[in-house]
């Protein structure tokens, strides 16, 4: 298909006002040099389209309109900016001045996105003389547009936590605790302390999770009690994660107290919904012959389970549990008047192997929380962004771990 030149230049001209905005939108620069260009840009896509309808084959009544209102909404933003009614000083503001103010930085460059964008659904519409294909084009390149802006998103996010945090990790943040309220030292009482957690809130979470799963799917005969407890522990998993710090404080503390094993429990109940659903789906994706097969060579029903299906399902099953843990690393409402305080002790250790389970320890989450807090008051923001980069990799380092296992499992079975 040839493009004709008026429209190729309104691709590009399209593209740029995109791209800028987005960045504008993300960076908040001084937009005094910019605007202009953006006018301009805006005024020659103007003119290209409309000279680009003019000489198209079809020119069908309903997209003239709708091409019309798309100029008309261009030539308003060229006019507000040109007239000074959008203008460096300008603040929207919502009445009583409750909720955010939108200003001349984030107005003026989402007002030139959304012209870019129409701009781009026209010159589609022109390319393919106004056919479904044209419709088709558009629809691709929404979802491609949005799959790039959840990863720019996503990566500027990433980028922006590394950027602040890196210059502050060394091995004495790492490795020391923390002094003077979190403006010196490092950080190395949370680690552990979420170390502890995470693999305590498993310990408690993979038996109960994967025997559920079980039951539920290989001995329960029950159809419609199965579906009951799957759509109630589905449900369970929705839940936010703070009712289960209520439920902990009212029941959990007034028994284990302010502790390492209080903060387990609750992180452990807050994943078992997910290892349950994920073992589920792991054990639905064997197929029935094996099982069938081993019962017809004389093997009970346990063995089956034990030596045939368990293995064939268990990178689902480690991908359930590793997901937990990564949820449970990245949890800190119901473990706030549970079992974190803001200590420099270490997790105290018995015989030096165990941990004292009715400890209060730190955690980074609580940790990075506290930091929070104190900005502005004290200098902990190299400190705060540096504990974010922490626990991103923490978390991050997880997720990889299960996609790594799930892909090592994958490749020993075979069916």
């Amino acid at each position: 298909m040839r493009i004709k030149p008026a429209l190729a230049a309104s691709f590009v001209l399209s593209a740029f006002l995109f791209v800028s905005s987005v960045a504008c939108l993300i960076l908040q620069p001084d937009l005094s040099r910019l605007a202009p260009i953006w006018n301009a840009c805006l005024l020659a896509e103007v003119l290209l389209l409309l000279g680009s309808y003019l000489t198209a084959k079809t020119k069908p009544q309903k997209a003239a309109l709708i091409l019309a209102l798309d100029i008309l909404f261009c030539l308003a933003i060229v006019s507000i900016t040109f007239t000074g009614g959008l203008h460096p000083g300008f603040a929207f503001k919502r009445p009583l001045g409750v909720g955010a103010t939108f200003g001349y930085p984030f107005v003026l460059p989402l007002l030139v996105l959304f012209a870019s964008l129409l701009n781009i659904k026209d010159a589609l519409n022109i390319v393919h003389d106004f056919s479904p294909k044209g419709r088709e084009a558009l629809v691709f390149l929404a979802i491609r547009l949005s799959a790039i802006l959840s990863i720019m998103l996503l990566g500027g996010i990433l980028l922006i936590i590394i950027y602040k945090g890196i210059w502050v990790i060394n091995w004495e943040f790492l490795t020391t605790p923390h002094r003077r309220l979190g403006q010196a030292g490092g950080i190395s009482t949370a680690i552990m302390g979420s170390l502890w957690m995470v693999l305590g809130a498993m310990i408690v979470s993979s038996p109960l999770g994967i025997g559920a799963a079980i039951y539920l799917h290989e001995y329960s005969k029950n159809q419609r009690l199965n579906r009951l407890i799957t759509i109630a522990v589905s449900c369970l998993n929705g839940v936010p994660s703070v009712v289960f710090g209520l439920f902990a404080l009212a029941f959990l503390v007034t028994i284990f107290g302010v502790s390492l094993l209080t903060g387990s429990i609750i992180l452990g109940l807050i994943n078992i919904p997910t290892i349950i659903l994920t073992s589920q789906e792991a054990l639905k994706s064997v197929p029935n012959s094996l099982r069938e097969g081993s019962m017809a060579l004389g093997a009970t029903k346990w063995q089956t389970i034990k030596k045939v299906v368990l293995p064939s399902a268990m990178p689902g099953i480690l991908t359930g549990v590793i997901m937990g843990v990564a949820k449970a690393s990245g949890e800190t409402a119901p473990i706030m008047w549970t079992a974190v305080t803001f200590t420099a002790t270490p997790v105290q250790m018995i015989y030096g192997v165990i941990p004292n389970l009715f400890q209060p320890v730190n955690n980074l989450d609580y940790h990075l929380l506290n930091l929070i807090y104190f900005l502005g008051a004290w200098d902990v923001e190299d400190r705060a962004w540096g504990t974010a980069l922490v626990l991103i990799a923490l978390v991050l380092g997880t997720n990889m771990l299960a996609i790594l296992v799930r892909n090592h499992y994958r490749k020993k079975i075979s069916w």
